[in-house]
């Protein structure tokens, strides 16, 4: 998919096994989501203090499959056939306009770590460009009603507003590799400063296909539904029995390394 993944096995990766072609009805979403702001493009906040951020993973072309971000978006994409995904973000500090930074066109999707029965689904990309962002204020028409408005997280498009978008997107020069550059170098200055690429994760190192199997859905696991959010934003891990610190809920306990395992710690009240 990229330079990143050359060499990986091949059995780790789309098409085979256990990733299955995703349908494409020609609709999208367009997806929200936090930008490094120590970063000269806006690639995922990789240093966003208790909530280290996975998604858009650019390494592998992946959505989904390590975070559990926007698990209702995805479950729609698999089950709708909504294929084109847009990334929407606001970079920069005090910086509060949206824009547009790129897509994937996903070609594949597999059960996440909590499985289909809890909607977790991972998503593949078979195609994706990144680009210096475009200003949603800067579209035009129909256009620009379909990507503005009052929306957090996510948004439907139609066909005809994906198709535009898209077009826009491939008139500008691919950024991809500047994408990476930016991801690499924002892991070592996390790295230096902590031990760790992403701390609230206890990861050393970033994210690569050699990593993806552990993150495929077990048929043996009794894993079992969860929020994004815990009230008190402390997890229990139901393996390890040890309570975790995160604002997010994470696939993989940072402790144990026991797969979707965690479960919001709810603190007794005091008597």
């Amino acid at each position: 998919m990229n330079d990143r993944t050359a060499g990986i096995e091949a059995d780790t990766r789309p098409p085979a096994p256990p990733w299955e072609p995703l349908a494409d009805s020609g609709r999208g979403y367009l997806s929200v989501y936090y930008s490094d702001p120590l970063a000269r493009y806006p690639v995922r906040e990789v240093t966003r203090p208790g909530d280290n951020k996975s998604d858009p993973n650019v390494e592998t072309l992946t959505y989904g499959l390590f975070s559990t971000c926007e698990p209702r978006m995805r479950n729609r994409i698999v089950h709708d056939g909504a294929a084109t995904l847009f990334f929407v973000t606001s970079h920069r500090p005090r910086v509060r306009a949206r824009a547009i930074a790129g897509y994937y066109v996903i070609g594949w999707q597999t059960q996440g770590t909590r499985g289909a029965q809890n909607h977790d689904y991972a998503l593949a990309a078979r195609t994706a460009r990144f680009i210096d962002p475009i200003p949603v204020t800067d579209l035009d028409g129909e256009l620009a009603a379909a990507c503005a408005g009052r929306y957090r997280t996510c948004k439907p498009l139609r066909p005809d507003a994906s198709a535009e978008l898209r077009s826009l997107v491939d008139a500008r020069p691919d950024r991809l590799p500047d994408y990476l550059g930016e991801l690499d170098r924002l892991e070592h200055f996390a790295r230096a400063r902590t031990g760790y690429a992403y701390p609230s994760w206890g990861r050393e190192h970033g994210f690569s296909w050699h990593d993806a199997p552990a993150y495929y859905y077990d048929a043996t696991s009794a894993a079992t539904d969860a929020p994004n959010s815990s009230p008190t934003g402390k997890w229990l891990c139901t393996a390890c029995q040890l309570i975790i610190t995160n604002t997010a809920l994470l696939k993989r306990c940072p402790v144990c390394g026991a797969m979707a395992t965690l479960i919001p710690h709810m603190q007794e009240t005091e008597k």
